[in-house]
């Protein structure tokens, strides 16, 4: 009987400071994304509709031979006026430095490539897995979706981002001119389809929300949050031990200038990880393929 009550007062302590810790957690959380919920970009369009057609009309004719280099290898590149009206929409903004949105053509690449070799000893039907930090506006998510769509394979997309999805905001794109504020969802209505059949949004900071998807396999990601050692290490722990040999993450914005902390870990990751890792870009635009051995 003394047991059966130790164990009660126990249970009855444990559930109390359990639901305490479940509270501050959903109160932490709240308080990180709610700057993110209250018009972050701006209470009012940012330019004309024309400033942003400029603006990308000048994008499109960026060139980029060491991403043109990889596509003909691996013999996969994205469908030219599908990409440039994706990054209309979702990459084209009023910012001082160049734009460039080259990373979507390099992912919708290398997916396809990882897929054409996952097929070769799995069916379509297998189910592939792809996590990605920094959501964004979801240019990066719909060129991975476009890759599952066109390869013709099931996955599923687990997007990261501190942005709503389901908020009304300006979002510093023509859509602002044109619609007024919309959440993301409304914004990428064009591409509901792929959306739906392929994406996953969740809203909040990862150190908080990454390990509460539990998966057991991540065959591919794509990071592109934080870029600070302590913000790249955690995620690249997060998704170490779920990965296996030919399982590929993919890093955005290898800049030894702009990014001196990001290109430490990467090249921490490089080094000491059991990861074969290809560098592509120039020294402002760079990104870095690390693939599982």
């Amino acid at each position: 009987p003394m047991k059966k009550l130790l164990y009660k007062i126990i249970n009855r302590f444990s559930r109390y400071y359990f639901n305490i810790v479940v509270v501050l957690h959903q109160k932490l959380g709240s308080i990180i994304t709610n700057h993110w919920n209250n018009f972050p970009f701006g209470s009012m369009p940012q330019a004309s509709r024309e400033e942003y057609i400029n603006r990308a009309e000048i994008a499109k004719i960026n060139k980029y031979p060491e991403i043109d280099k990889y596509e003909n290898q691996v013999g996969f590149s994205v469908d030219e006026e599908w990409f440039h009206n994706l990054a209309l929409h979702t990459q084209v903004v009023i910012k001082d430095s160049k734009l460039c949105y080259v990373h979507g053509r390099l992912l919708y690449s290398v997916l396809s490539d990882y897929i054409s070799q996952y097929q070769k000893t799995h069916s379509p039907i297998s189910r592939i897995t792809i996590y990605e930090t920094g959501t964004a506006r979801g240019f990066s998510a719909l060129c991975m979706a476009k890759a599952l769509h066109d390869r013709k394979q099931v996955g599923t997309i687990i997007t990261f981002d501190v942005l709503p999805h389901t908020v009304p905001m300006y979002w510093n794109c023509i859509d602002d001119w044109d619609s007024g504020p919309l959440t993301r969802s409304e914004l990428l209505n064009p591409w509901t389809n792929l959306m739906q059949e392929y994406i996953i949004f969740n809203q909040g900071d990862t150190f908080i929300e990454l390990n509460k998807i539990k998966t057991e396999r991540i065959n591919f990601a794509f990071l592109d949050g934080v870029h600070d050692f302590d913000a790249i290490m955690y995620e690249f722990n997060s998704i170490e031990d779920k990965q296996k040999n030919g399982d590929i993450i993919v890093f955005d914005d290898y800049n030894p200038n702009q990014y001196p902390d990001l290109v430490y870990a990467i090249d921490e990751i490089c080094m000491s990880k059991q990861y074969d890792c290809i560098k592509i870009g120039s020294l402002d635009r760079g990104y870095v393929i690390a693939k599982k051995l």
